[in-house]
């Protein structure tokens, strides 16, 4: 009995131990560093190509590139091509492209695309391919490109450098890290004023950069707005007027003018939302069973049906209003489904307990009646 009373024990903490393991690596496999970097055209379309380097699969780069209203790469014209020229200076790595290999298909070396499709269905390419190997390879491969212009068949499930995608300007690089100013592809230089703040002239055009105080506008990197990555922030002078970033209140002191954040958790965006303050806006996420929608709003799964079926928060964006200290929004991932593990867990360890309990109740029993049939053994007349 001695020895199922410390198994039991030595059991329930082993399976405390790797449920816990189990549960942190399914959150840390969700926290994925993004750096971003975009080159765009200038004029009234607005197309873009970023460079995105998540190590990832060809499946995950794809609804990546889909959560911000882009798609993966394809060479469909020749804007396409000359925007990668000039993202392509300085490359290194291999990054997936819209390309892959038909289910059950096996590539033609003898095809200007070798066979590969692009994964909307369009045919044609702007590129002529320099493949990197010339081997007969079948489904499932799809098609890496590299800052030297090679094309690389490999598995779709490979996890490489990263992918390309095209998407607007408006949605290039939203609510990712940025490693390098946005290029925009012109064949003007900046004496024509094409940025808010300060200009600079690059190969193949120009980026643009803001004063102290001002970021890039991420919906329009020409564009500069007010920052404080603070709790407080001197307010700006702007002739005579004091400005301060959405989500800071304007608070006047004896030392000057200053902008203090606003916890707007605290205005309760709402009760479905799990609500994070951060400085000059908030995060949210939805908890079990509800989703986001239009933004800031939770509601339960069951009502939405164009909405992604995820307990975490998509990180999403509200356009500031011109009048100062008005809210906005993004969303931080949370971890998928991790009140689910604790419940199995706990149901689990309790049911290890009762049969370990069941097992030792019996056991008891068992002995004892041994013991019972010990003492009553009948004993024989004895005769003198």
């Amino acid at each position: 009995m001695a020895g199922s009373q410390m198994r039991a024990p030595v059991l329930i903490t082993s399976f405390i131990i790797l449920m816990v393991s189990l549960t942190g690596a399914k959150g840390s496999s969700m926290k994925q560093s993004s750096h971003c970097r975009a080159v765009c055209t200038d004029g009234g379309k607005n197309d873009c190509i970023t460079l995105n380097q998540d190590k990832v699969d060809l499946k995950t780069a794809k609804d990546n590139c889909q959560a911000f209203k882009g798609e993966l790469l394809e060479f469909q014209s020749k804007t396409d091509k000359s925007l990668f020229d000039i993202l392509s200076r300085g490359l290194f790595g291999n990054y997936w492209i819209g390309l892959h290999l038909p289910a059950g298909a096996c590539s033609n070396l003898s095809a200007p695309l070798r066979g590969y499709k692009w994964v909307s269905g369009e045919k044609g390419s702007s590129f002529i391919p320099s493949w990197d190997k010339s081997a007969e390879l079948c489904s499932p491969h799809c098609v890496s490109l590299t800052g030297d212009q090679k094309w690389t068949e490999q598995l779709c499930s490979d996890i490489i450098d990263g992918f390309l995608c095209k998407t607007k300007l408006e949605d290039a690089c939203r609510g990712q890290e940025v490693s390098h100013p946005t290029v925009f592809q012109s064949s003007k230089d900046c004496s024509s004023g094409p940025c808010e703040h300060d200009c600079k002239k690059v190969q193949g055009g120009y980026t643009c950069s803001c004063f102290h105080q001002y970021i890039p506008d991420s919906k329009n990197p020409k564009m500069c707005k007010l920052h404080c990555a603070q709790q407080r922030c001197p307010a700006i002078n702007d002739m005579g007027y004091y400005l301060c970033p959405d989500g800071f209140l304007k608070v006047e002191s004896e030392e000057g003018n200053f902008c203090e954040d606003v916890d707007e958790c605290d205005m309760r965006p709402d009760i479905n939302c799990n609500c994070k303050n951060t400085y000059g806006s908030f995060e949210c996420s939805c908890r079990e069973g509800f989703v986001l929608k239009d933004q800031v709003k939770c509601i339960k799964f069951k009502d939405s049906e164009d909405l992604v079926s995820t307990t975490l928060a998509v990180v999403a964006f509200v356009k500031p209003p011109t009048q100062n200290n008005t809210l906005k929004a993004s969303s931080a991932p949370a971890a998928r489904f991790l009140w689910l593990w604790i419940v199995a867990a706990v149901a689990v360890i309790a049911s290890v307990f009762t049969i370990w309990f069941y097992v030792v109740k019996r056991r008891r029993q068992r002995e004892s009646s041994n013991q019972q049939s010990s003492v009553n053994v009948p004993v024989g007349n004895i005769e003198c």
